[in-house]
């Protein structure tokens, strides 16, 4: 005999229950009582593996079956149309196919907030921080610098410095009304490099100026970082970073602050930073031509840097090869694997870019 009992939303007491089905509704005998209940109030829990399962009913009543079939007769003879997709998914949620499929779903939500949502709410938060906020993170962060020992006074004489400061100065800047500050320092570990903040105060150090072959190179590199200026990249970055770390440590806890210091700049470097480089070159291309400057001068200066990182990691090799940069230069097309984690797109990507921009108009 099917074990029903049936709790009428008074008490705790189960009562053994008969059950029936007429006319779409589902009549109910327990404790010398009869109640009707219609078939859009029936609402089953999902089935469990021991077999137990309940029907919640109105007023806080319930019916407990100890056999999961003798629910599902009920539930056959109701044939209610607001049950037939919960029927479904509890005949399938413990599938193997099913649990794949919801978590390959799932995988595709995370991916589109990570690829979508995150940069797009990264690029409305960052554009409407105040100035202040911005040039007091900036401050602080070249005032550590410069407290570490990672940036040295300049060696370039005060003439050297003001004319570099004046091209500068004169360089016409678009879509942004973001005021510049170009700063010179020296930094031997750091090598030729050059660097903005969220300011717009720009460093350029030494090391890159001393390895350039004319200064509208030198132009074309900064211009690269107004852009990352203009497009707000170093917020952007922060704010990503900050939300994926929140989300990582809201989710695995302590555990997760760990690695949410450790790992969060890890998880966005690759993707988002090839972006903000490519919409850097950009918008060096759109500046220097503007500006009446070729940007093959970039393709160029690309290819210098490029044979000077080389010295320094091979610094036994043999210095045979012509070193200066010409519209000839080849591109090296092996596949270099350290290009599918670097941060920046590959050097031979960009060289293309720059001398494809140079010849069209």
């Amino acid at each position: 005999m099917a074990r029903i009992e049936f709790y009428d939303g008074t008490s705790a007491l189960a009562h053994q229950a008969q059950l029936s089905v007429i006319n779409g509704q589902l009549i109910i005998h327990a404790n010398e009582q009869m109640f009707t209940i219609h078939s859009t109030d029936i609402n089953p829990t999902l089935s469990t593996p021991n077999g137990r399962r309940f029907i919640h009913l109105p007023n806080n009543m319930a019916l407990e079956f100890h056999d999961n079939a003798d629910a599902e007769r009920i539930l056959d003879a109701l044939n209610t149309p607001h049950l037939k997709n919960m029927r479904w998914f509890d005949r399938h949620y413990r599938s193997w196919g099913f649990l794949l499929g919801s978590f390959l779903v799932f995988i595709g939500l995370i991916a589109s907030l990570y690829v979508f949502a995150l940069p797009a709410a990264a690029n409305y938060i960052s554009t409407r921080l105040p100035s202040h906020i911005l040039d007091d993170i900036s401050k602080e962060a070249l005032a550590q610098m410069e407290s570490d020992g990672d940036l040295l006074p300049s060696k370039l004489s005060k003439a050297r410095q003001a004319e570099l400061l004046n091209k500068f100065n004169a360089l016409k800047k678009p879509d942004t009304d973001i005021p510049f500050t170009l700063h010179f320092f020296s930094s031997p570990d750091t090598g030729p490099n050059a660097f903005a903040l969220p300011s717009g105060d720009v460093v350029l150090l030494d090391e890159l100026v001393n390895i350039t072959t004319n200064d509208d190179q030198t132009m074309g590199v900064l211009a690269h970082e107004l852009g990352h200026v203009a497009h707000r990249h170093s917020m952007r970055n922060i704010i990503q970073s900050s939300i994926v770390s929140f989300a990582i440590a809201n989710w695995l806890g302590d555990y997760g602050n760990t690695i949410a210091n450790f790992g969060a700049a890890t998880l966005l470097s690759g993707k988002y930073s090839r972006d903000f480089e490519r919409d850097a070159d950009n918008y060096a291309i759109y500046m220097m031509k503007i500006n009446q400057m070729s940007p093959a001068e970039l393709a160029d200066f690309f290819v210098i840097l490029d044979s000077e990182l080389s010295k320094k990691a091979n610094p036994n090799e043999s210095a045979d090869t012509n070193t200066q940069p010409t519209a000839a230069a080849k591109p090296n097309k092996s596949l270099n694997i350290g290009n599918l984690f670097d941060d920046h797109p590959p050097t031979q990507e960009r060289i293309a870019n720059f001398r494809q921009a140079a010849n069209t108009n």
